[in-house]
């Protein structure tokens, strides 16, 4: 049975020959294809719906493998990442009802927007340690991308005046008009309810709001615009006005991953060595990165929302005590945040090196296999003081990458063959073609 044959329901072959041959009844023969496609279509698929998880089951099997072997090499490091997280929550809903109440009375914006922008700093960080977890790094650090807006912004708000976080609320008129605008030119062909607003009305409402906060409010950032001349500012300058643009690095690397650009299909932080196929699954490669970006900008946001919320809102009544839980929290953020950025440091050195001593190995066993010395594999290993398996499999994943040639990778399969043995992790598994990236894998690194 071919990979294709699954596509043809039993009788649909026999039919789509027979139709060169029929009266079609005046039919177009595209109509009776398409009738014909749509059954074998609903043949095909009619299993799958009734049953989801048996026909899954076995991708199911791999990726719980996979993770598990993610878990054991990462797992020390993300759960003290976890921490950071878990703290930076209760950190956060402690603040809220600590100063709310005092925030509330005295219409102090500034504390409004910093606690939901430190609301939606932790949601993003819970989101990259699910994905860490399931070993998509690249979808991570685009998640960061996120978190590091939200910094920039929380820090610009922070030394701002209560007005700048009173503008920076009221922009989500202007981003509800955009959408609006956006959805009147497309609702009719979603088949969706009408926009809520007229365009009279919109136009009416932008006047307002241009004459309550200037023409330049309208625009994107235009909230920020006090803080350069009245003019709505590029994100670009935000970063630079709170001392953040050296992480701009960072932000165009994580860029690659949010949009469809050309680097971002050529370009993968979760590979660790260069490979000329296609990848679309997950890896235990590049988890270093995102988790430490992510962990460094949640904590920030976090410590300054606890010296906010203790220190500079007018009238509250904050005593001594709560100053000195507002302090150990934030050394007990920073603490953990610390602890985690060197667990997973070490974790990315020592895959690194992994791979480096895995390169070299390859390297050694190709310079012997090309000098066309006839050796078993056991002989191979033996010479370069290496296990078996493992020079296999290091062979299989040079060869993949297209760091070795295939005639010099199997000219060790022929010779263990004629011997009567056959090479750890060689043979007709693996062929130029496939593709590993179709399942959950860690073959970046030696386990």
């Amino acid at each position: 049975m071919t990979e294709n044959d699954r596509y043809w329901p039993q009788g649909f072959f026999d039919e789509l020959v027979a139709m060169s041959g029929e009266d079609l009844d005046g039919l177009p023969l595209s109509a009776r294809l398409e009738d014909m496609y749509r059954r074998a279509a609903e043949d095909l698929t009619a299993d799958m719906i009734a049953d989801p998880r048996r026909v899954l089951s076995a991708q199911a099997a791999q990726r719980a493998a996979f993770e598990a072997r993610l878990e054991a090499r990462w797992g020390p490091g993300l759960d003290v990442a976890d921490l950071v997280i878990q703290e930076a929550l209760e950190s956060g809903m402690w603040a809220y009802s600590l100063a709310a109440p005092a925030a509330a009375a005295c219409q102090n914006h500034k504390f409004e927007a910093l606690a939901r922008l430190h609301g939606k700093a932790v949601m993003t960080a819970g989101e990259v340690r699910v994905l860490l977890r399931s070993g998509y790094s690249s979808g991570a650090l685009a998640r960061w991308r996120t978190l590091h807006e939200v910094w920039v912004v929380s820090l610009l708000l922070l030394n701002g005046d209560d007005e700048l976080s009173r503008r920076y609320l009221h922009h989500d008129v202007v981003e509800t008009l955009k959408a609006q605008e956006e959805y009147e030119e497309t609702w009719e062909a979603l088949d969706q309810e009408p926009p809520d607003w007229t365009a009279d009305e919109r136009d009416e409402v932008r006047a307002e709001l241009a004459d309550e906060f200037g023409p330049a409010f309208l625009r994107d950032y235009g909230w920020a615009a006090p803080l350069f001349n009245d003019k709505a500012p590029k994100f670009k300058q935000l970063q630079e006005r709170v001392e953040l643009d050296h992480w701009r690095g960072y932000y165009r690397m994580a860029s690659h991953g949010t949009h469809a650009n050309p680097k971002g299909i050529s370009w993968n932080i979760q590979i660790l060595t260069p490979v000329e196929m296609i990848w679309a699954g997950p890896s235990n490669a590049g988890l270093a990165d995102p988790a430490q970006c992510t962990l460094i900008a949640l904590s920030s946001i976090t410590v300054s929302l606890l010296a906010y919320a203790v220190g500079d809102i007018p009238d509250s009544e904050i005593d001594i005590v709560d100053k000195s839980v507002a302090i150990v929290r934030q050394q007990a953020i920073l603490l953990l945040m610390r602890q985690a950025i060197e667990a997973l440091a070490d974790v990315d050195d020592q895959q690194k090196a992994e791979v480096e001593a895995m390169a070299d190995l390859v390297s050694q066993a190709a310079t012997r296999l090309q000098e066309g010395a006839a050796m078993t594999a056991e002989d191979l290993s033996s010479e370069l003081g290496v296990d078996p398996e493992a020079l296999a499999e290091a062979l299989d994943a040079a060869a993949a990458r297209g760091e070795l040639l295939q005639q010099v990778h199997y000219r060790l399969e022929a010779v263990s063959t004629a011997s009567g043995e056959q090479a750890p992790g060689t043979g007709t598994k693996h062929l130029p073609e496939q593709s590993r990236h179709t399942q959950p894998t860690d073959s970046n690194t030696t386990g």
